[in-house]
This record gives C-alpha cells, structure tokens and sequence, in this order.
C-alpha cells in the first residue's frame, strides 16, 4: 500500500517507543562522565571503559528497533556485531593509518564507517535497498552527530551538562528519524512528493517529531560547517573545538564540503515544507509564527504552539486553497524597513573604517556590495529574483567581513550559513508557491 503520510505504522510505534533508549543514553551518558575522570581518549591499543561505554550506547541504539520488536535474534546480532566491529576498526585504525596513502586519512575512513555500520544494520533488518539507505542516513546521522558515528580513536565529550544531555537523549530519535526517512524515500513510491510537498496534510503528532529532527539537524550542520570553515582558513592546525571532522587532506575536505553543503539543503528544504505542511493544515499563515521556526530557542515556542493547534483541513486540496490565499503583508514591510536601516548601518560602519584605516579595495568591494544590497531593498517585493539576489549579496558581503577580520570564530561562520538559510524563510513571505507535484495533483 502507497504511503500517504511520512512513516508507516510499524515505523510510528517504534517512534512513540524511542523515550526509552533515550532515557538509557542518559544515564550511559552520565556514568560515562563519572568515571572516565581526566582521560578523553582512548589509547592506541587499550580501550578505556568510557570508550566501550559509548560503544555500547551506538550499539544499543541501533539495535532498539529489533528489541521493540522483540525480534531478539537480530538485535543480538546487530548489537553485538557493532560493538565488534567497531572494536576491530578501532584497532585496525590504530595500525594502519601510518600506512594510508597520502590522500587518505582516519578521517575519511571514519566517515566511509559510519555510513557502512547503518547500511549492515538495515541488512541484517531486511530492508530493501540498504546500500542506498545506510550511504543516505548514514552520512547525515554521521555529520549530524559533529562526531563519525562511533567512537573510533577518541571520545570527544565536555563535562556533562544540559547539552550534553539533550544530546545523548536526542540520539536514538535522529538515528531512527533518518534512517526511516531513507527508507521510505528508496522504498515507497510517490513518497519524494511527500517530503517536497508545502501542502502535505501533516499531523500535529508527525510534526512535533519531525520538526526537532530536520532542524536541530540543519543547526547542527550550520555549526558543523563553521567550525570546517574555521578550521580551512586557519594558518595553524586546529583541533575538535572547532570541528569534528579536521583534516589537512584535500580529498577528504572536498568531501567534508560537498557533504555538508547537501546535507544543509537538504534539512533545511525539509524544515521549511514540514513547517509550512503543517501550518496550511492549521490554517495558520502568519508570517512571524513561520519567522519563530527558524531562530534558535524561540523555535521552541513555535514548535509547541504549532503542535497544539487543531487540525483545519484534511486534504491537500483544501491546503493549496489556504496557501495561495491573499496573506497580511505587514511583515514584508517590516522585512524591507528593518533590511534597510541594517544595511545603512553597515555602510556607516563601513565609511568609519575607511576613514580610520584609509581606503582599500576591500572596504571599496564591501561598500559596492552594500550599496547594491540597499537598493535591491526596495525591489524585494517586485520579483522572485530580487530575493535570490539578496540572498547572495548577503553571504557575499559577510564573508567579505569574516575574510578581513582577524578574529573570526564559529560562531560567526554560522552567522554566513544563516544568511544562506534565510532563503528559506524569505522566499515562503515574499513569492509562496506550490511544487509541480503539488500543483498537478490539486488540478487532477
């Protein structure tokens, strides 16, 4: 039978059960913190109790589905097959990498790892086409995760705290929302119009999972890409605190880039036809409720206020209706009035430092740019190219910044990433429209 909504029956009662594995990543999580004391990695050739613990977390997670299911057979196999493995990879890390290539590196490995573990499990669990879903939900839960997705030749960890927890309690619902994701998008057909659909008819119980999932994953690439960033443009080499993923290996950077860049589009298109689906099922389209879902913290409030509201339509047809529907503009003008101020704010600030330091074609470039970005303001309401092209100008002009700032850290590379994902958000207020799968079902 054809899905007609993101994840199948058996899918959703594993989901409703995943409270539990979370509960135990927890508590994993913070006796791992009591007893591995001063020591964050594992030494070549041992493995420390912390690190067997983390073993066990990753193993425990991906065998759940099958402890649910009571299909014991497989979760023991699965469990103990990656705890195993991991255990041998570790140690075949540890003595070879003296002898990898020279354009090759743990790294990279790690990553190819990470990908090959999710594509045994969903083997050894019978679904179809597992190459393509462990390669898909493997790289995602692997970048996701800021770390490769088991613990290899050190645990990275931060005294235990609230992040660290949400973290550790996250977990089993990220490895299971992408991977059924994966499943269902290689397995069932019509399901890419689903995903890509803004007039998906999307419960509040869909959306109050899978709104976390596709946009703590996007925050987590966001940073994950800054700290990339950071560490390709510094003169020295930096270590984890900025990214878990440093290499000084050009295969493995293009790699890194090329991922992270798709996995950004992709979590952040999900994020915003998730959002907008369940909204046109709310009938609600107020622009600063769709504002909230993409500013960190504040996206809390939104995501319960959405997720409480009564289901309004019951069709996607009735959702087009509602989408295309005249919308209140003020928060356009607010847009355009605020972009303008900030922007003459900038060229003061820009015409300061010329006349302090002198001209140079840097601030020359900047100024030019800024300038263009002032008037393109106020044509932002006359046409779809007008958003695109402040879209670009935006990320231009503050990677010019960060290019002369002596002093530029992660979370100002996150800062360019969120000028790229405001396309998202201003597209949807100034020029909404349906996708061509949307568009002919609503005509038939």
């Amino acid at each position: 039978m054809e899905l007609t909504s993101y994840f199948s029956d058996r899918q959703r009662l594993t989901l409703k059960s995943l409270w539990i594995p979370a509960i135990i990543m927890v508590i994993l999580g913070i006796t791992i913190t009591i007893i591995r004391g001063e020591d964050m990695y594992s030494r070549p050739g041992t493995y420390t109790v912390a690190f067997l613990l983390v073993n066990l977390q990753w193993s425990f997670v991906y065998g759940w589905e099958h402890i649910y299911n009571k299909d014991y057979k497989k979760a023991i196999i699965i469990m103990a097959g990656f705890f195993l493995l991991n255990m041998a990879f570790d140690a075949f890390l540890n003595k070879a990498y003296r002898f990898l290539p020279a354009f090759i590196d743990v790294t990279l490995l790690s990553t190819i790892w990470s990908a090959l573990q999710v594509a045994g499990v969903c083997y050894i669990s019978g679904k179809r086409n597992f190459w393509q879903i462990g390669l898909v939900a493997g790289l995602i839960i692997c970048y996701t995760t800021d770390v490769p997705s088991n613990p290899l030749s050190y645990i990275r960890m931060w005294p235990f705290n609230l992040s660290s927890i949400s973290a550790e309690f996250i977990l089993p619902f990220l490895v299971y929302g992408w991977i059924y994701l994966a499943e269902n998008y290689f397995n069932e057909k019509g399901y890419n119009d689903i995903i890509t659909s803004k007039i998906q008819v999307t419960s509040g119980q869909e959306y109050r999972f899978l709104y976390p999932l596709v946009a703590v994953s996007c925050w987590v690439i966001i940073f994950q890409f800054s700290g990339f960033l950071k560490v390709i443009t510094s003169t020295g080499y930096s270590w984890s605190e900025h990214s878990g993923f440093q290499t000084h290996t050009t295969l493995t950077r293009v790699v890194d880039f090329v991922m992270e860049v798709s996995i950004f589009y992709i979590t952040a298109a999900l994020t915003r036809n998730i959002v907008i689906s369940r909204m046109n099922t709310i009938a609600n389209n107020n622009g600063w409720l769709y504002l909230l879902h993409f500013i960190p913290v504040l996206n809390i409030i939104a995501w319960i206020i959405v997720a409480k509201a009564p289901s309004q339509h019951n069709s996607k047809s009735e959702n087009s209706v509602f989408y295309l529907a005249e919308r209140n503009t003020a928060i356009k003008y607010f847009i355009i009035g605020l972009g303008v101020l900030s922007t003459i704010w900038s060229l003061w600030g820009v015409y300061q430092l010329s006349a302090r330091f002198g001209a140079s074609t840097v601030t020359g470039i900047l100024f030019l740019i800024l300038f263009v970005k002032l008037v393109n303001y106020f044509f932002l309401d006359k046409g779809k190219n007008a958003v695109i092209l402040l879209v670009v100008l935006t990320t231009i002009a503050t990677l010019v910044q960060f290019i002369v700032s002596i002093r530029t850290g992660r979370s100002e590379f996150a800062l360019l990433m969120a000028s790229v994902l405001s396309y998202f958000f201003l597209i949807e207020i100034f020029y909404p429209e349906l996708e061509q799968a949307d568009t002919s079902e609503v005509a038939i």
